[in-house]
């Protein structure tokens, strides 16, 4: 995703958007507990609810697509564009 803000993955932003989009809330629910689940999983992180990880990390990916896209959409100003890189890069 990082590299889509340099202008790359637009198509790959708007796919996520599009697919989390369509999803209803059971979907959304069963995709944040399956998601969460390995995060859990992987990261050790017993003491944390898996569907709470789950849906922190699809409202992640949410928004950074949403980013790439804002992002590439400005780029007809390349000084807006570096001003919001950096201040998206430094969190």
């Amino acid at each position: 995703m990082l590299r889509s803000l340099a202008g790359e993955g637009t198509a790959l932003a708007r796919q996520i958007l599009s697919a989390v989009d369509e999803m209803t809330p059971p979907q959304r629910v069963a995709a944040g507990e399956v998601i969460g689940q390995a995060v859990v999983e992987s990261d050790h992180l017993p003491d944390l609810k898996s569907q709470v990880i789950g849906e922190l990390w699809l409202r992640d990916l949410e928004l950074t697509a949403w980013r790439v896209l804002h992002a590439e959409r400005r780029s007809d100003d390349p000084a807006g564009r570096k001003v919001f890189l950096d201040a998206w890069t430094s969190v």
